[in-house]
């Protein structure tokens, strides 16, 4: 969670775009939920002709108290319930539209603008390390890191996060749909539901370590790659071919392994929620045939719940999915952190004397250096 809130630091130059992002997404939401109440008056007024001609009530406003009907979202020239529904369902979808393309483009512009301005403070912080930093740390291991690491973080913040707001208020928006139509039959439904958060939660952590794993195997291809290509001269000299295609085959298969790791973790989400949602339809059709039959509940008050419900499915696993990427995005972010958290040892002193170009020679007086890797300790010792 604390490199979830440093990434967030870079977001807020940008937190007016994101704002208005935010809004756009939450009136994609109430769109979401607005097109499964819609279906209700198709059922019990459209293909219902003997239905009594009375106002269609759509929902209850929450804290306010009231209720929407829904003559009071059309024009008044509008009269015939078919021609209402069909007024509402095509405003419903173009307002959806519209919102969701806008919101969708600011958040993908604060989240590309973020981590170009990530990927530029990690390279300066890394273009002023010392010589020790660059013996601890391969070029390909920092390639690596500044590029792919760096993706994941893009990802998760641009196309992840605005899927994430999408899928998060359109949850809300259907929450309220089924507990308003019926609030027990609602609680018995979502009692399935911590059965699929919690191991979501736990395949989140391991998704975690995992993505960190396959990180590294990936920084150490990338090493060995830029190795035995800026160095084909000496590979050739020695006749090292087989030794370094050897070398290359084995990080290979261990990158493939953390990979597939990986896929295995994330694709359990998916079957799970699957078979829950298919357990909880069984109950309601169970449930419904009694209430319809005792008319407690109309046929088009049913319809409504159950496409909500299974529209609100949707969004819980696709937030699932999306959390494993978030999860993925924060096991990236940890070297990526460790190369800003590294102080700076050397620097120059506040006094220090400006040379605008070299004159005559260079003198190290009392001074000492060597490569911390090095077995005979100093290089130059003054």
């Amino acid at each position: 969670m604390r490199e979830l809130w440093r990434i967030l630091r870079f977001v807020k130059p940008y937190w007016l775009l994101l704002l208005a992002s935010v809004i756009l997404m939450a009136i994609v939401g109430a769109m979401h939920a607005l097109t499964a109440l819609l279906v209700g008056p198709v059922f019990d007024r459209v293909l219902n002709p003997g239905a009594p001609d009375a106002p269609v009530r759509l929902f209850a406003i929450p804290i306010w108290g009231g209720d929407v009907y829904l003559r009071q979202l059309v024009p008044d020239w509008i009269r015939n319930v078919w021609s209402m529904v069909a007024f509402g369902i095509l405003t419903v979808f173009f307002t959806k539209g519209l919102c969701d393309y806008a919101g969708n483009y600011l958040i993908n512009y604060v989240g590309l603008s973020c981590v170009t301005d990530l990927r530029q403070t990690v390279f300066e912080g890394v273009l002023h390390q010392d010589v020790e930093f660059y013996e601890m740390n391969t070029t390909g291991r920092l390639m690596s890191s500044i590029m792919n690491d760096i993706d994941k973080i893009q990802v998760a913040t641009s196309h992840m996060l605005a899927d994430w707001l999408r899928q998060s208020f359109s949850a809300v928006g259907l929450l309220y749909v089924v507990f308003q139509t019926d609030w027990r039959l609602a609680l018995v439904s979502l009692t399935l539901l911590p059965f699929v958060l919690v191991p979501t939660a736990r395949i989140g952590r391991r998704i975690r370590r995992t993505t960190r794993r396959a990180q590294d195997d990936a920084a150490a291809l990338n090493q060995i790659l830029q190795e035995a290509l800026s160095g084909h001269l000496v590979v050739r000299s020695f006749g090292a071919e087989r030794h370094e295609a050897e070398r290359f085959r084995n990080a290979s298969r261990r990158l493939r392994r953390s990979s597939l790791r990986y896929v295995a973790q994330q694709a359990i989400a998916s079957p799970l929620i699957e078979f829950f949602g298919a357990l909880t339809l069984v109950g309601l059709l169970t449930y419904a045939r009694t209430q319809i039959k005792a008319g407690a509940m109309t046929t088009g008050e049913f319809t409504s719940f159950v496409i909500a419900l299974l529209m609100l499915y949707e969004p819980v696993k696709r937030l699932t999915g999306i959390h494993n990427i978030f999860q993925q995005a924060l096991g990236a972010s940890q070297k990526i952190f460790e190369y800003l958290d590294r102080p700076v040892r050397i620097k120059d002193r506040p006094e220090a004397f400006h040379i605008a170009r070299f004159e005559s020679k260079i003198v190290f007086d009392n001074v000492s250096f060597s490569y911390p890797t090095s077995p005979d300790g100093f290089f130059l010792e003054d």
